[in-house]
C-alpha cells in the first residue's frame, strides 16, 4: 500500500506532508481541481488488505475517494469521507486513514466532521475547535485501538495552537462527544452530555483522534456545527448535509488559510 501511493506521487513530484478528513457533506479545496484522485475502493484500505466498499454506498455525503491537491506548493491529502464503527466495521478500519497518513510522512492532520450542537450559545453554521472529547463510542465487539490507546486529556497540539492564534475570531471552542449512532441522541441523553461539559455531539473522530495522539502527529480537529437541539427539533441526516453545503464555504475558508499558515 504504501509503496503504491509513494510511487505515484513520486511520479507527481508529490510530496504531501499534510492530510484532511472530510466528515459528513463537507468539501474542501472547491475551486481547485486534485492533482491524483484513488477510490477507497481501489486501495487495500486495512491491515487484512482486504477491500471495503466506499462510505458513500453507504452513506450520504461520504464520497470515499482519496484526493491530492496543489496548495501554495504545499501537497496536501484529502480523505474525501470516512468510514464510521456503526457501519459494523472494525476500530482499525475506521482509523485506516490515520495510519496510512503516518505510514506515508504525513506531519500535519486536519479532521473534520459535522456535528450537532448541545451548546446553548451555538448555531448552524458555527466552527468549533475540538479541545477535548468524552469518548461513548467504545464496543467490544468492534475491538480496541490495538495498542493505539493514548488518548489527550486535553487536545493542545502545534495545529490547535495556530488555529486558536490566527483564527480566534472565526471558530469556537469546546469538547466534543463521540458516541455510535447511527441514531440520534434523545432529550435525555442530550441532558446527560451537557451535564458532562459536552458542546459537540458526533458519531466519528474520536477514533482518529486517539490514533493521531498515539501515532505523534500533529493534529486538530474541526467540527462544523449542522443542526442545533431543541426539544422539538427532530434532526435527520438530509438536514445535516443541506446545512454542511450552505456552511461549507466557510470552512472552506479556514482550512485554506490554514493550510498556507503550516510549516512544513
Amino acid at each position: 500500500m504504501n509503496d503504491f501511493l509513494l510511487k505515484r506521487f513520486k511520479k507527481l513530484k508529490a510530496s504531501p506532508q499534510i492530510a484532511i478528513i472530510t466528515g459528513s457533506g463537507i468539501k474542501v479545496f472547491r475551486d481547485k481541481e486534485p492533482v491524483l484522485e484513488i477510490k477507497y475502493s481501489n486501495l487495500p484500505f486495512s491491515p487484512t488488505h482486504r477491500h471495503i466498499d466506499t462510505p458513500a454506498k453507504n452513506i450520504k455525503g461520504h464520497e470515499g475517494v482519496l484526493k491530492l491537491y496543489k496548495i501554495k506548493n504545499k501537497d496536501v491529502i484529502v480523505f474525501s469521507g470516512r468510514h464510521h464503527l456503526y457501519e459494523r466495521l472494525n476500530i482499525l478500519d475506521v482509523t485506516a486513514n490515520v495510519r496510512l497518513s503516518h505510514k506515508i510522512g504525513i506531519k500535519k492532520l486536519i479532521i473534520t466532521n459535522a456535528a450537532g450542537g448541545i451548546n446553548k450559545n451555538f448555531k448552524a453554521g458555527d466552527l468549533m475547535l475540538i479541545t477535548g472529547f468524552i469518548d461513548l463510542m467504545q464496543s467490544t465487539e468492534r475491538g480496541i485501538l490495538s495498542g493505539i490507546s493514548q488518548a489527550p486529556k486535553r487536545i493542545q497540539t502545534k495545529l490547535t495552537s495556530l488555529i486558536q492564534g490566527h483564527f480566534k475570531k472565526n471558530i469556537k471552542t469546546g469538547v466534543y462527544a463521540g458516541v455510535l449512532g447511527p441514531s440520534y441522541e434523545t432529550y435525555s441523553e442530550i441532558k446527560l452530555l451537557q451535564s458532562l461539559g459536552a458542546s459537540t455531539v458526533g458519531m466519528s473522530t474520536v477514533p482518529e483522534i486517539i490514533c493521531a495522539k498515539s501515532l505523534g502527529l500533529d493534529y486538530a480537529g474541526i467540527s462544523l456545527i449542522t443542526n442545533v437541539w431543541n426539544p422539538k427539533h427532530k434532526p435527520s441526516h438530509k438536514e445535516v448535509l443541506e446545512q454542511a453545503e450552505k456552511s461549507n464555504e466557510k470552512l472552506d475558508d479556514l482550512i485554506s488559510k490554514l493550510v498556507e499558515r503550516i510549516n512544513v
